[in-house]
């Protein structure tokens, strides 16, 4: 396992959840979010709001079928989504 930093492109449900996301050139569907937590320091936004970013844990679902699991993150305050970890 190895730490990425990478950036990703994430399709979220209407609901704020990450439904799919590309990847070095691959698409993963996810299956489900096995848990999210706030991760980084929460500083106050112009809105009132903190900003930070999140960490999700999602079981994921590649093109070939194979399942795993990914940490992926997203800076609430510019909506960049960030792979960190890969389990295949």
């Amino acid at each position: 396992m190895s730490l990425f930093n990478e950036r990703i492109d994430v399709r979220s449900t209407t609901g704020g959840h990450p439904a799919l996301f590309a990847w070095r050139g691959h698409m993963y569907r996810v299956r489900r979010v096995i848990g999210s937590w706030k991760a980084g320091p929460d500083t106050p936004g112009t809105d009132g709001q903190g900003t930070g970013s999140r960490l999700i844990r999602v079981a994921t679902e590649s093109e070939q079928g194979e399942h795993g699991i990914a940490d992926i993150t997203c800076d609430t305050a510019t909506d960049r989504w960030t792979m960190r970890r890969l389990w295949g």
